[in-house]
């Protein structure tokens, strides 16, 4: 199962530029591009990537958290989460409440942390607004942060939700919005205030996302932050892809069906640099992705750059 060949390819991230010709150039230091790294060990197959994971099965657990609505969406980072247990690694899935603001979430995953064994190292793989969360956490617990020796971030957005800021706030009513748009998003706001999210949703919104970012962006981390970064050209999930509507807001900007690419670079940190995955993807997978494998590469990244910031210090 673990050898099997997939659709998806890592290759070709700079075609955003033909495809998304309204994009600012996204350059990333050669020092902190992990993007080739990633291709590498993805290339190989999984032979290199399970013996770099399989150091983590002693002493390290590696702790996943969700990103916002994650938990409406089944099966949401099940995958990879099984196959580290396959390989004796301690994982699994911190519970967060999707709708919930960062402050209690950051609350509900430190009294976990608390409660659960877990092994003399922590890693964290979370997705989205759950990456915030778990850096928020990092930076409010220094007990937890002296264990922990990489931070996983996929798709965490340095600037906020234009999509939430249509929904809530009734904001970009250009001359491209719609009558038929004005209906969806009166049906998005139900929505909602019905999973009880609308807290959530407010986070990651111009009056309080930025400073969240603020908290985080001015620490020096004393152990291993990786981002990813990713454009698509496709929605795979219709509770996370708004294609359509970023489309609207800013025409030819390159978007994960979610953020803008630009607001998911964060200067100063490593990244990897993907195309064509999708917001929802690497926690639900779909469409020839899949995620399992794309958080067990990841890993294998992180685990080279440990060992190297070892070797330095």
């Amino acid at each position: 199962m673990l050898t099997r060949t997939h659709a998806w390819s890592p290759e070709g991230f700079d075609r955003y530029q033909q495809l998304f010709p309204a994009t600012p150039s996204i350059r990333i230091d050669d020092t902190l591009d992990k993007s080739e790294l990633f291709r590498m060990y993805w290339s190989h197959g999984m032979g290199g990537v399970i013996s770099n994971i399989e150091q983590l099965a002693s002493d390290t657990s590696v702790l996943f958290v969700r990103g916002y609505l994650g938990n409406y969406m089944p099966g949401n980072l099940v995958r990879p989460v099984s196959l580290l247990r396959r390989l004796g690694v301690d994982s699994f899935i911190l519970k967060t409440r999707s709708g919930d603001c960062v402050r209690n979430n950051i609350a509900l995953l430190a009294d976990q942390l608390n409660e659960r064994r877990t092994r003399s190292r922590l890693v964290f793989c979370a997705h989205s607004k759950g990456a915030m969360e778990c850096l928020q956490l990092l930076a409010k617990h220094a007990g937890l942060a002296s264990r922990c020796v990489g931070v996983i971030s996929s798709q965490m957005p340095s600037g906020s939700s234009a999509v939430m800021e249509s929904i809530l706030y009734k904001m970009y009513r250009n001359e491209r919005y719609t009558s038929y748009r004005r209906s969806v998003e009166a049906m998005q706001r139900v929505m909602l205030s019905l999973l009880r999210a609308q807290s959530g949703g407010r986070d990651l919104t111009f009056l309080k996302w930025p400073g969240l970012v603020e908290d985080v962006a001015k620490i020096d981390w004393p152990f291993t932050v990786l981002q990813v970064a990713s454009w698509s050209i496709r929605p795979t999930a219709w509770l996370d892809s708004f294609h359509a509507r970023l489309e609207e807001i800013s025409p030819g900007h390159a978007h994960d069906g979610q953020f803008y690419l630009e607001d998911l670079v964060w200067p100063g940190l490593p990244h990897v640099l993907l195309p064509e995955i999708d917001h929802a993807q690497p926690a639900m997978g779909g469409s020839g992705f899949d995620c399992g494998r794309y958080w067990l590469t990841l890993l294998s990244v992180l685990m080279d750059m440990i060992d190297t910031r070892k070797a330095v210090s």
